[in-house]
């Protein structure tokens, strides 16, 4: 007497062949928000003036899949008498501290300490993000 088992695979290898589509669209979704996040929150600290440097914050995903960049990057050019400069470069990487500052509660380093603050937080986000796609595609 002989016993047959047969087993459909069909829909594991649809979610296997699925699962990297799922992952990097999940990853880039989870990285928007993560990038977003972290505008805000270099927004909320950097120096306030006349607005400019808090204007020019902005964000940007560069490349697919695994070659996948998020960044957050600040421009203020200002004119300072000797010609145009870039003053969110200069108060973030060169003078790095603000010694009295206008607006309490600012920082130089506005990009750097969200990073520092909450870097593994927006990681850990991105993860959660993906294992909810998966998730809802049977994994």
């Amino acid at each position: 007497m002989a016993l047959e088992l047969t087993v459909d695979f069909a829909k594991f290898r649809q979610a296997l062949e699925k699962a990297p589509e799922t992952v990097f669209r999940a990853a880039k979704r989870g990285m928007h928000d993560a990038l977003d996040e972290w505008r805000q929150e270099a927004t909320d600290i950097a120096p306030l003036d006349k607005g400019t440097l808090r204007r020019g914050i902005d964000t940007r995903i560069d490349g697919d899949g695994l070659d996948m960049v998020g960044e957050v990057s600040a421009v203020a050019i200002e004119d300072s008498g000797r010609g145009r400069f870039n003053y969110a470069y200069y108060l973030h990487e060169v003078k790095g501290a603000i010694q009295n500052p206008t607006t309490p509660g600012t920082e130089a380093k506005f990009l750097e300490i969200p990073a520092k603050k909450y870097g593994k937080k927006w990681a850990r986000d991105i993860e959660n993000e993906i294992k909810v796609e998966l998730k809802k595609d049977g994994w």
